[in-house]
């Protein structure tokens, strides 16, 4: 009798043996799916967006007459090409950009300011992505030339952060950073991060405090003026510079992760069939391992 239970005991407990491999296997390829979209929305490189520099901040701005030099390789001659001029309602005069500027946006003069759109890039820090990196690229500037860029600056963040901002020169030609002068405006307060140089800050760090914000995220917009003062000598005609525009937070624990976007349903399901598998398993076992241990 007692090798007859043993036997319809074991064939009774037979099945399990497959059963455990199977949830096994489901256990793994949910583990497996959760944990590589843990690390493709951790390191994946975000498409970038703009958004629109609001109005009163770049009305804030004392008016100036940009002008962007031809966005010619650095070390590439090329010949001088005088802007047009066109007179604003006003009676204004405002310099128009030639054709195949650099890539920066120029900054309105006087009373045009008002109901402009300059798009701008947004450059989002978090967890995972604590420093971004803008490249920067000039080229043919002459005595009086400015380039203007605007910025803005997303940090996911439930306490006071320090932002850090580094210009790091990666090519040049008749050492034009000797005679660029690169000015850092945090535009909302007014604060001006940088005011020097190019060579002198080339790879130095300026630094503020963001405070947190209850919504947990901060936004930030910054003016970067790249200019060559007016007392310059034309000897620098054709000289080309590209430089890394980097915001960054030293301590990457203080930044939150990225926000989750798109659908949920397959994350939530694979981890109900991860746990669901992971109990059935243990359950199975246990109980194999009982009967084993009573017959």
């Amino acid at each position: 009798m007692k090798n007859e239970n043993g036997k319809s005991g074991n064939r009774a407990y037979a099945w399990t043996k497959p059963v455990i491999a199977i949830l096994a296997v489901l256990v793994v390829l949910s583990a497996g799916f959760l944990g590589g979209r843990y690390v493709y929305f951790m390191l994946k490189e975000p498409a970038q967006s703009t958004t629109s520099v609001p109005d009163n901040l770049i009305g804030g701005v004392e008016g100036d007459t940009t002008t962007q030099p031809s966005a010619t390789e650095p070390g590439e001659e090329t010949q001088s090409t005088e802007p047009s001029q066109e007179t604003t309602q006003d009676g204004q005069e405002t310099t128009e950009p030639t054709q195949g500027s650099a890539p920066a946006t120029p900054t309105p003069t006087g009373d045009s300011q008002q109901g402009s759109s300059v798009q701008v890039p947004v450059l989002s820090l978090y967890q995972g992505r604590p420093e971004v990196n803008q490249p920067f690229r000039v080229s043919n500037m002459l005595p009086g030339d400015q380039v203007t860029q605007y910025f803005c600056i997303k940090a996911s963040h439930e306490k006071n952060i320090t932002l850090f901002f580094e210009t790091r020169v990666t090519e040049q030609t008749k050492a034009l950073a000797d005679v660029l002068h690169i000015k850092v405006t945090h535009l909302e307060s007014g604060k001006v991060l940088l005011d020097d140089v190019l060579s002198q800050v080339d790879g130095k760090a300026v630094s503020e405090k963001i405070a947190a914000q209850q919504s947990k995220e901060s936004v930030c917009y910054y003016r970067i003026d790249v200019s060559v003062d007016t007392s310059v000598g034309n000897e620098y005609q054709g000289a080309g510079l590209a430089a890394d525009f980097v915001w960054y937070v030293e301590d990457e624990g203080m930044l939150n992760p990225p926000a989750q976007t798109g659908d949920t349903a397959p994350v939530l399901l694979w981890s109900v069939l991860a746990m669901a598998s992971l109990g059935l398993v243990v359950v199975l076992a246990l109980s194999k391992r009982e009967e084993k241990q009573n017959g």
